[in-house]
């Protein structure tokens, strides 16, 4: 049964890093002046893997004091078919991304969607390759901690009054809520991702396949908006009335004025 430090752990996570999130990081950013926001986007990023961490730590410490078993947080292997299916279809959809991934490094009005749709949390995303490692980092431990507290931790908590499926429920809308810097759409949005992690978790018996799952997520998103937001349109391709104009136009910085350019 869930003791009082349980409850503090409930009300970090259900409270405490919405509220941060939503208040804290992302208004920062906003009020960051260009020169700034670099260095208040990598200072978030590393702030979110120690926070989180040190959460997952306190939660692990927890459960070595109190003796529970790792069970309970979806930590030990489950060897079953369903994970084996689970795996299999993981593989195939992420290879199937991948290489949609790589056409769309050469696809200019594929890149211009990804800027739309991630236009609203656009300062949140790397912008230069140091950024991209640690936001490398940041989905890696996103995909690792998050699952602990969000799906084994908090599943684990709810249940006690609600049942495993109720509990998922309410562990995915906090899950959402915990995004919700990202606005009304970006936390159903993250909702239903969470809902869709738990039913991995419930499914397979473990946390395992749901934490793969979360970080390649996270690395794909990161690495596309990075992409997005700092690759430069393509010029279109010159035609053959493109280049009969070149032909006959003057070169840079002659003018029509045979005196132009004269003292």
């Amino acid at each position: 049964m869930p003791d009082w430090i349980d409850h503090l752990l409930f009300v970090t996570l259900a409270v405490i890093f919405p509220l941060r999130a939503a208040t804290f990081g992302f208004r920062r950013l906003l009020r960051a002046s260009s020169a700034e926001r670099p260095q208040v986007r990598r200072f978030l990023y590393v702030q979110a893997i120690a926070l989180q961490w040190i959460l997952s730590g306190a939660v692990a410490l927890l459960w070595l004091g109190r003796g529970r078993a790792w069970t309970h947080l979806g930590l030990v292997p489950h060897p079953t078919w369903a994970l084996a299916g689970v795996a299999a279809g993981f593989a195939v959809v992420a290879t199937v991304i991948l290489v949609q991934r790589r056409k769309a490094e050469h696809d200019d009005e594929a890149l211009a969607t990804v800027r739309n749709r991630l236009r609203n949390v656009e300062v949140m995303m790397p912008h230069t390759r140091a950024e991209l490692g640690l936001f490398y980092r940041l989905a890696v431990t996103a995909g690792v901690c998050e699952e602990l507290l969000y799906r084994g931790y908090l599943i684990w908590y709810f249940a006690h009054w609600t049942g495993v499926i109720p509990a998922a429920a309410l562990a995915s809308v906090l899950f959402g809520l915990g995004h919700s810097y990202q606005g009304l759409r970006g936390v159903l949005s993250t909702a239903l991702v969470g809902a869709f992690l738990a039913a991995i978790y419930l499914l397979t018996g473990s946390l395992f396949a749901s934490m793969a799952i979360h970080a390649f997520m996270d690395l794909y998103a990161g690495s596309l908006g990075y992409l997005a937001f700092t690759r430069s349109p393509e010029p279109p391709a010159a035609t053959e009335a493109d280049e009969s104009m070149d032909a006959g136009a003057p070169a840079a910085g002659a003018t029509s004025d045979p005196g132009a350019g004269r003292p």
